[in-house]
């Protein structure tokens, strides 16, 4: 019996045995070794996934979908191409598909305000005659137009502003045919004026006597005829 107890406890020590040795840090067996190998391995790589993720994903906010990032090169090459595109040459045309119908239309606009003025230069029955004739004038630039040149020293000089129609005749070029009547204003102007309204005659520092006006309407020549 002695025996056989023996033999029964053989394989209860072997177990403990082996227990001992892995409660106390020893190596091991192989099957062991093959386990921790292949977890070791597929963490390794579930790492290596992880961060290959996190780059793409970083990335994809760095950059807008759908926009490459351009060289330095290209961003210049392509402001060269729009700039070569500007073109400083270009002339602006009021109405540029009816060039010839809108310079007709300022042409025909001038004409009519010119023949207002000389019709109300002329009319008999004329209220504030060239007071009228000058609120006709109004748009107009004396020293590039003779004709608009001719009526604004006709209404000065029947105004009796002797002076400024001289000063508004010397910026002006009214046409050689016409200076005969300007000079026939300025005779019949100063024989209406007191000795002391005219500008030759005018003491330094007294006030001007007011201008005598000439309301008459105009029975002279018209001025010569220019078209734009």
């Amino acid at each position: 019996m002695l025996v056989a107890f023996g033999f029964a406890l053989a394989p209860m020590e072997a177990h403990a045995i082996e227990g001992a040795g892995a409660a106390s840090g020893e190596e091991p067996r192989p099957a062991d070794k093959a386990v921790t190998r292949k977890t070791t391995k597929a963490m390794a790589v579930k790492k290596r996934k992880k961060v290959t993720t996190t780059n793409q994903q970083t990335e994809a906010a760095k950059s807008p979908p759908g926009r490459a990032k351009l060289s330095r090169a290209a961003r210049l090459r392509a402001a060269r191409e729009q700039a070569h595109t500007i073109n400083d040459n270009v002339e602006i045309t009021p109405f540029p598909s009816h060039a010839a119908a809108a310079r007709k239309a300022l042409a025909q606009n001038r004409r009519d305000q010119l023949d207002d003025a000389e019709r109300a230069a002329r009319d008999p029955q004329q209220d504030d005659r060239w007071q009228t004739v000058l609120f006709h004038l109004r748009g107009f630039d004396s020293r590039a137009d003779a004709e608009a040149c001719f009526w604004r020293v006709i209404a000065y000089y029947r105004l009796g502003e002797i002076g400024r129609a001289r000063t508004i005749r010397q910026s002006c070029e009214i046409a050689t045919k016409d200076q005969p009547v300007i000079e026939k204003e300025d005779v019949l102007s100063a024989s209406l004026q007191p000795a002391t309204a005219l500008p030759e005659l005018a003491s330094a520092g007294e006030r001007a006597p007011a201008p005598v006006p000439n309301p008459a309407g105009y029975e002279g020549a018209a001025p010569t005829r220019l078209e734009r």
